[in-house]
C-alpha cells in the first residue's frame, strides 16, 4: 500500500491534508484497528519532512482515532463493545443531568450559538466539520450546569465520542443528507427553549441510545469483515 494513492498533498496546509487523508484511511478501513502509525514511513512515502508529518500526526491525535500503547507507540484505536457502552453511558448521564438543570433563569445563548454554527456546518457536507459542530452543541448543553469540572470531563469524553460520531457519519453517510441531523438537534433546542426539561430528556435519551446502537452495529460489521 502506498500512501500517495490515498493522500493528495498538493496545495496549502500539507499537514492538515495528511491528517485528513489518514482519517479517511482509518474510517474506510484501509488502516486497520491496532495498526501502528509510523511517522518515518509516512514521511518517506509522501516525500515530506518529519516535522510536517509530526504536525499531521498531532492533528490526527485530536480526532480520537489513535492511541498511544506502551511498547508499540501510536496505533489506530480498536474500541470494543464495552468501550462504546461505557462512553455512551457517561454521555447519557452528563447530558440528561444538564437538561434537567434548565429552568426559567437558565441562559441558553451558548446553546443557540452552537446550534447556529451547526446549521452552517451542515451546509459543508463535510463529515469532520459536522461532527465538530455537533459535539459543540452537546458541550454547550453540558455547560448549562455551570461546572468547570464537568465541562472538563465532557471535553475528555469527546475524544472517544468524536471517533464514534465520525464512524457513524461515514458509515451512514449522514453528511450527505443532513435533514435528520438538523431535525433531531432542533427538537432538543425547541424543548430547551420552552423550558421543558422532561421532554428534552426524552429526546436526548432517544437520540443517544439510537446513536450508541448504530455505532455498535457498524463496529461489529467491521470486525466480521
Amino acid at each position: 500500500m502506498r500512501l500517495t494513492d490515498h493522500i493528495d498533498i498538493t496545495g496549502t496546509s500539507v499537514s492538515q491534508k495528511v491528517a485528513d487523508g489518514l482519517v479517511r484511511m482509518i474510517l474506510d478501513g484501509t488502516l486497520k484497528p491496532g495498526e501502528r502509525v509510523r511517522e518515518a514511513a509516512i514521511a518517506t512515502d509522501l516525500g515530506l519532512s518529519r516535522n510536517t508529518v509530526r504536525e499531521a500526526v498531532r492533528l490526527l491525535e485530536n480526532t480520537g482515532l489513535v492511541r498511544y500503547i506502551f511498547n508499540k507507540g501510536l496505533v489506530i484505536w480498536n474500541p470494543v463493545d464495552a468501550d462504546v457502552i461505557d462512553v455512551y453511558r457517561a454521555r447519557l448521564q452528563l447530558e440528561l443531568a444538564a437538561v434537567s438543570s434548565v429552568d426559567d433563569a437558565t441562559d441558553l445563548s451558548s446553546v443557540y450559538e452552537a446550534f447556529e454554527q451547526f446549521l452552517e456546518a451542515l451546509k459543508t457536507h463535510d463529515a469532520r466539520t459536522i461532527v465538530e459542530a455537533d459535539l459543540a452543541i452537546h458541550q454547550a448543553i453540558v455547560g448549562l450546569m455551570g461546572s468547570e469540572r464537568l465541562n472538563g470531563y465532557y471535553a475528555q469524553l469527546m475524544n472517544e465520542l468524536r471517533y464514534f460520531l465520525l464512524v457513524l457519519s461515514i458509515g451512514h453517510r449522514e453528511y450527505e443528507v443532513t435533514t435528520d441531523l438538523e431535525e433531531e438537534h432542533r427538537a432538543i433546542i425547541d424543548a430547551l427553549t420552552v423550558r421543558d426539561p422532561a421532554h428534552a430528556r426524552e429526546i436526548l435519551g432517544k437520540i443517544i441510545e439510537e446513536n450508541r446502537d448504530a455505532v455498535q452495529e457498524i463496529l461489529k460489521k467491521r470486525t466480521k469483515s
